[in-house]
């Protein structure tokens, strides 16, 4: 705006002067050659005749033509900028032929290519101005010539070239523009001579170095405008020369070092942007000098420190911007004294403390933005003294209490979601008339909404997923204009309301992880606008309601995980709109309709996890052919079809290769057979096929080869014959392929060694032959390596050690000869070794037990001779399994045993006798408490037996109300669950100490030892499949570095684990949830949190058989003792890897920030996945930030600010501010571990270490502290 005031100021003047100034209007007619050159212009512009009507009326005079004007017989301006329609046509060469033209606008014509030379000797000219065109070329020299201009503009064209010095000779320049071209290079210095310019604008260009000295010369400057470059270095001091300025653009560009103390002699300054460059040090106090600034930006920039309380000066300021700044410290409460601010936006810095009071006098205020920031105490109830505000956002905050009624007639906006505010929710909340976005998702509210927001008559979107409200969804949320409602992860119960059919506005409706039940109401199909509906995880029985089919509007349907019986209506099809269909989990049956060809938008199909029949219908690709809009926020990943975990049978069909969109196919656990079909390979997108556990023949397809697969599993099936030797070769980008369980022959093919990214490979019971072959190329990203129970022969060879990552290896049931090469001892990372059951013979190479690491070894079944060397005694590994190497082969005599022996193994079983008495009293013990306990069980959990076992999701057995208690640990035995209901006081509120998983967890002290226990929601469906996956691997699990499962207990529906008690709590809640934590996480105790987090995940990788992928890493897991000693914690969606299965379910496990970027195409867990994930972790301790929210950085998450800022040498810049006063030492450490980090979130799975090696990168960045 004041640039265009300026602007009108400028041609006002030029006016004056071409009305009075120039030399009287001669008397005797027009100049010929004046005539004819307008005549000659006209006639180039023939073709445009229609943008310039009036120059082709034959009666009108030239200088009477639209945007002529003459003086006499002179032709003094030509302005076709106010053509009814672009002229489109080249550059006018006639125009350089006006000699005494001194005003030039050819503005907004769509003009292209270059000046023709002859523009540049308009000595005259004094305002030019061909803005908003197509031209292009570089500016020459000879610019010079315009010795009178004052006035030039070209803003908006494809000028490029480095900027000419010749410019700073047009001394009489008033306002110079070049706004949106392609400039580059210095800006000269020779334009700092332009003494007398008023308005300067070299926006959206690429001119690069620092900004020159000489711009201190412009004491006449009033506008001046250089955003979006490249510019480097420091804001010059000389800025502070610029006394009448008004406004002051520098954003978006790379500049460096503190703001000068100078900026505090721009008294005249309004507006001031700085946003998003790389200013750093304290905001001076000098910037409060600045008493006419209405507009400060300072957003996206390396502050350090508080926000001076000096800003308080600023009275006129009426915009206050910057966000993700580095600003700490408290909001100044002299913030209250700038009486005119409109907005505040301070979101993403590291702001802490209560929000002052001073600032209920910002009675003007209308928008406020804090979001994510470390703000404490409650939501004050003199926010209500905002009465001109209409956006509020408090967001992922540490705000507590409870909400307060606020009385605010014009918010319309009103965010706190992510916070730990408490209560029920006030009915209040609709004194604000205009409210019409509620978003208070993620807090600990509670209570039911039975009547709390039936006065809220403008609302549109109302989010409350994520917290503890209960009770029945209410009908008047029916009447509302709502066009959003999500409501999922609470605990509503009950039947949707009828009433909720009634709106006549709701376009998405989420109420996904509630205990709802219940048919789905076929009256959902009134409500006509319905683009999403997500009703997954809940209790709703029934068949899926006929009447959806009316929804035509419908883009995603997800019922996932419920009790949904009966075949798939055929109206569902009629929804031609859908883009996700989710049906997966249920107990639909019947064929895959026909009419699924209906969906020809489909990108999104998962039906797995039923009991549908009959074969894989032709139509099933009639979708499958379009790729979507982006529409992240409901649709995770696209490209899905899973058919898995069903009875369909019969061949896959050959339309298959109609799936173009097709990423991730998924047909395994099915009865499907006859040959994989070559259509498969005509599948350009696909990344993961997975067709285990069917029964599949015929031979591997050369054509797969063609495929740029990540993950291929083919195991379990009938496929014989050879795998095709240019497998590897051919199959580059494969992470994990697993043939196991086939009918497989011939030899392995060594190229199959060659594939770089290769981290998984199971090729077991088959009829495989020949020498495993590794040849000298081979990848060195292999992690788990299983060929056992095959027929390989020959002697295993030495270039086996060049699977430098592999921590598997598992051989036996082969016929491999000869004697074991050393260099299987050069296999550092190796945790588990079974070479049992093959030929091999001579004596046996200890220095294989000195591998560090190696949890689990067989050589058994063998020809080894002699005792195992007394050099190999001294390692535990071989110790504890000495006996397996004594003479023992598969042809020799039995063992005769000593006396000792017979001794110790009748000892052994008296030993197992008496602990199975101790059990069978234990038992009976149990079974009396359950018989006390389960007379109140109703009013502990409500619990009742469920009708048949087909009630519940993976056929969970009945489960009488009697009470299950085990534990793994001694010391624990006494414990009962009456013990645990006493200590938390029937699972009350006031002992929640967390959220995990599928679960709630609650602070448990009992006599001598405190407890943490989680309860796992009744009720859930999948509730039982996670208590069954934590105690088959947390129960077996022992290391320093990993929070221990104690024990279990099992009552009706209710289910809870027993932990030990960490008494510092997360990593996440010390780095950025407590304001007086952060310090006392000094550099050394970060690195050994870091350290130990790394060793006890590199346990679940390397040191547990069988391994176990954790899934969802991240800073919220990693837990702290009371020497913060750190361990990993919540295995509640850890999965064990076996022979045959590592996918993720349908639904994609992780927590936003830390997902690494394969998962969303590959849907494939894998333990480089974990290493993403540690790595995101690694940067929080490094960083202090969260893994999401830096804004306008590659999509905005931490990894990607991390390399923003590494890739422009600011590896400095990227530590924690609160580590700075760290000594030289420490930071070349922590250098080092940005390094490791970088590492571990490479884009590219082969290209991340193994925990195992992150362990020892960092044992040796160590070495520097």
């Amino acid at each position: 705006m004041p640039k265009l005031i300026f602007r009108y100021q400028v041609c006002h003047v030029l006016t004056i002067i071409l009305a009075f100034v120039i030399y009287p209007a001669l008397t005797h007619g027009i100049f010929l050659g004046d005539v004819e050159l307008l005549k000659a212009l006209r006639q180039s512009l023939i073709s445009r005749r229609n943008a310039i009507p009036s120059w082709f009326e034959s009666e009108t005079s030239p200088c009477n033509w639209t945007g002529i004007r003459c003086e006499g017989a002179v032709v003094r301006q030509i302005d076709l900028s106010c053509t009814n329609s672009p002229l489109s046509l080249p550059f006018p060469v006639l125009i350089g032929e006006f000699k005494s033209i001194k005003y030039l606008n050819l503005s907004h014509c769509a003009l292209t290519g270059g000046f023709p030379e002859s523009v540049w000797n308009l000595e005259n000219i004094e305002s030019l101005d061909v803005s908003d065109n197509r031209l292009t070329g570089m500016l020459p020299p000879t610019i010079s010539n315009l010795k009178n201009l004052r006035q030039l503009v070209l803003d908006d064209n494809s000028f490029s070239g480095s900027f000419p010095s010749a410019i700073g000779l047009l001394e009489e320049l008033l306002e110079l523009s070049v706004h949106g071209n392609l400039f580059y290079g210095n800006i000269p210095e020779e334009l700092g001579n332009l003494k007398k310019l008023q308005s300067l604008d070299l926006s959206v260009n690429n001119f690069s170095g620092r900004l020159p000295s000489s711009f201190g010369n412009f004491t006449r400057l009033l506008y001046f405008d250089a955003r979006q470059n490249k510019l480097s270095g420091p804001i010059i001091p000389e800025i502070g020369n610029l006394r009448r300025l008004r406004t002051l653009d520098l954003s978006w560009n790379s500049l460096t070092g503190p703001l000068p103390i100078t900026i505090g002699n721009l008294k005249h300054l309004q507006s001031l942007d700085l946003q998003n460059c790389r200013i750093s040090g304290n905001i001076p106090e000098e910037i409060t000098e600045l008493r006419s600034l209405t507009y400060l930006n300072l957003a996206e920039n390396i502050f350090k420190g508080e926000l001076p309380e000096s800003v308080g000066r600023l009275t006129n300021l009426n915009y206050l911007i910057a966000p993700n700044a580095g600003l700490t410290g408290k909001i100044p409460p002299q913030l209250g004294n700038c009486k005119r601010l409109k907005i505040i936006n301070l979101s993403f810095n590291s702001l802490s403390g209560p929000l002052p009071e001073d600032l209920a006098g910002l009675e003007s205020i209308s928008s406020v933005l804090l979001d994510s920031n470390c703000l404490s105490g409650p939501v004050p109830g003199w926010i209500s003294n905002w009465k001109e505000v209409e956006s509020i956002i408090l967001s992922k905050n540490l705000l507590s209490g409870s909400l307060p009624p606020l009385d605010l007639p014009l918010m319309s906006s009103l965010d706190l979601s992510s916070n730990k505010l408490s209560g029920e929710l006030p009915s209040e909340i609709c004194n604000a008339k205009s409210l019409s976005n509620l978003q208070l998702s993620d807090n600990n509210f509670t209570g039911s909404i039975d009547k709390t927001f039936s006065n809220c008559l403008s609302l549109t979107d109302l989010v409350l997923s994520e917290n503890g409200l209960f009770g029945e969804i209410p009908a008047y949320l029916g009447d509302l204009q709502l066009i959003t409602l999500e409501l999922s992860k609470n605990k509503f119960s009950g039947k949707i309301p009828d009433q909720l059919s009634e709106s006549k506005t709701l376009m998405e409706i989420s109420l996904s992880n509630n205990m709802l039940e219940g048919p789905i109401p076929s009256a959902i199909a009134k409500v006509s606008t319905l683009q999403r509906l997500q009703l997954d995880n809940n209790l709703f029985e029934g068949s899926i309601p006929v009447s959806i089919g009316k929804l035509k509007n419908l883009t995603n349907l997800s019922l996932h995980g419920n009790r949904l019986t009966g075949e798939v209506p055929l109206e569902i099809f009629e929804c031609t709109k859908l883009v996700s269909l989710d049906l997966g989990a249920n107990r639909l049956t019947g064929p895959i309709p026909k009419s699924i060809s209906q969906l020809k938008l489909l990108d999104n199909l998962v039906l797995s996890y039923n009991q549908f029949s009959g074969s894989i219908p032709e139509e099933i690709c009639s979708g499958f052919q379009k790729v979507p809009l982006p529409d992240s926020e409901f649709v995770q990943h696209y490209g899905m079809l899973d058919l898995s975990n069903n009875d369909l049978e019969g061949q896959i069909p050959a339309s298959i290769n109609k799936c173009i969109v097709v990423s991730k196919l998924n047909l395994q656990g099915n009865r499907l057979n006859g040959s994989i079909p070559f259509e498969i390979s005509g599948l350009p997108n696909l990344t993961s096929v997975d067709l285990s556990f069917n029964s599949l023949t015929g031979p591997i397809s050369p054509h797969l080869t063609s495929m740029s697969l990540q993950g291929l599993n083919l195991s379990h099936n009938q496929i014989k014959g050879a795998i095709p030797e240019n497998f590897g070769s051919k199959m580059s980008s494969l992470v994990k392929l697993d043939l196991s369980h086939n009918l497989l022959s011939g030899p392995l093919p060594p190229s199959i060694f060659n594939i770089v990214s290769l981290t998984f490979l199971d090729i077991s019971q088959n009829s495989l032959s020949g020498t495993l072959s590794v040849g000298p190329g081979s990848t060195s990203s292999l992690l788990f390596l299983n060929a056992s129970f095959n027929q390989l022969s020959g002697n295993l060879c030495d270039s086996l050690s060049n699977l430098t990552s592999l921590s598997m290896l598992d051989l036996h049931n082969n016929s491999i000869t000869g004697t074991l090469p050393l260099s299987l001892s050069s296999l550092a990372a190796l945790t588990y070794l079974d070479l049992s059951n093959n030929n091999f013979q001579s004596s046996f190479p200890c220095n294989i037990c000195d591998i560090e690491g190696l949890a689990f070894v067989n050589f058994s079944g063998n020809k080894f001779t002699g005792n195992v060397p007394d050099t190999c005694k001294d390692t535990e590994i071989c110790l504890l399994n000495q006996n397996i190497f004594l003479h023992r082969h598969r042809d020799s005599s039995p063992v005769i045993l000593s006396h000792a022996s017979v001794l110790g193994i009748a000892l052994g079983a008296t030993l197992v006798s008496l602990i199975i008495l101790i059990g069978l009293v234990r038992w009976r013990m149990l079974r009396q408490e359950a018989m006390i306990l389960e007379r109140g069980s109703n009013k502990i959990v409500g619990a009742t037996e469920p009708a048949s076992s087909d009630e519940l999701l993976v056929k969970k057995p009945k489960v009488p109300l009697s009470i299950n208690i085990a534990t793994f640990e001694h010391s624990l035995l006494r414990i009962n669950p009456a013990d645990i209901l006493s200590a938390t006081e029937n699972f009350s509120k006031s002992y929640i100490i967390g959220d995990g998983g599928f679960g709630t967890v609650y602070k448990a002290s009992l006599p001598g030892r405190t407890f943490a226990v989680k309860r796992l929601n009744g009720g859930h469906l999948h509730g039982n499949r996670e208590f069954l996956a934590e105690l088959e691997t947390l129960g077996k699990v022992n290391h320093q570095n990993l929070v221990p499962l104690l024990g279990y207990c099992v009552f009706a529906d209710e289910r809870f684990l027993i932990y030990e008690y960490m008494e510092n709590g997360s990593l996440d809640f010390w780095l950025r949830n407590q304001a007086d934590a952060i310090q006392a996480l000094d550099w050394p105790t970060r690195f050994k949190i870091c350290l130990g987090s790394a060793r006890g995940l590199a346990f679940l990788h390397h040191g547990f058989v069988p391994h176990i992928i954790h899934r969802d890493i991240k800073s919220s897991n990693i837990l702290l003792d009371r020497n913060f000693e750190p361990r990993v914690s919540d295995f509640g969606l850890a999965r064990i890897i076996s022979a045959c299965e590592t996918h993720v379910s349908t639904v994609l496990a992780g927590t936003f920030g830390y997902i690494p970027p394969e998962y969303g195409q590959t849907m494939m867990a894998t333990t480089k996945g974990d290493v993403y994930s540690f790595g995101v972790v690694i940067l929080e301790l490094l960083t202090g930030k969260a893994p999401t929210g830096q804004a306008d950085i590659e999509g905005g998450n931490l990894v990607g600010w991390m390399r923003w800022m590494v890739a422009r040498g600011r590896e400095s810049e990227v530590l924690d501010p609160y580590l700075s006063a760290s000594s030289a030492a420490w930071k070349t450490q922590m250098l080092e571990v940005l390094a490791i980090a970088r590492r571990c979130t490479c884009d590219e799975p082969w290209k991340r270490p193994t925990m195992l090696e992150v362990v020892k990168l960092l044992k040796g960045a160590k070495t520097y502290g």
